[in-house]
């Protein structure tokens, strides 16, 4: 009997490797790549003409800084944008006023030193009295 001598293949890899390559390129260079240069998303006033909307209008956020005042019998003071409000019921109109003046109003507070949680969720209640639902919180830095 005569022992059959099996012949090595060798596969050559460089055609397909070019081939891959080939549609590698092929794909990168017809590809379409969305610009979004140009295009800028801003909130400017709808109005006709230059400074027709009073800056009172522009004006759209209410800044509430709550401080410690052993004074008053709630125990804590309120001042709503600069403007030191006597209780929570003229800061309650004073809300609603600026509610109906700009309907996208949107307050944020600012808790002092010393102001528990149950001041803040009087204002909080304030606000909600007049629907206004969109409250930020803002933390305020303390000396050491």
């Amino acid at each position: 009997m005569k022992r059959m001598q099996h012949e090595q293949t060798e596969l050559d890899m460089t055609p397909m490797i070019d081939v891959t390559f080939q549609l590698i390129i092929f794909f990168v260079c017809t590809i379409k790549y969305k610009t979004l240069e140009g295009k800028l998303e801003t909130q400017l006033p709808r109005d006709v003409g230059v400074n027709r909307t009073p800056m009172e209008a522009l004006i759209d956020k209410a800044e509430i800084h709550l401080d410690v005042d052993s004074t008053l019998p709630s125990g804590f003071g309120v001042t709503l944008n600069g403007r030191r409000m006597p209780g929570l019921e003229s800061l309650s109109a004073r809300l609603g006023d600026l509610k109906r003046q700009s309907p996208g109003l949107r307050a944020t507070l600012y808790p002092g030193r010393g102001i528990t949680y149950e001041h803040v969720v009087e204002v909080v209640d304030a606000c909600l009295r007049v629907e206004l639902y969109d409250i930020t919180f803002a933390g305020v830095a303390f000396d050491a």
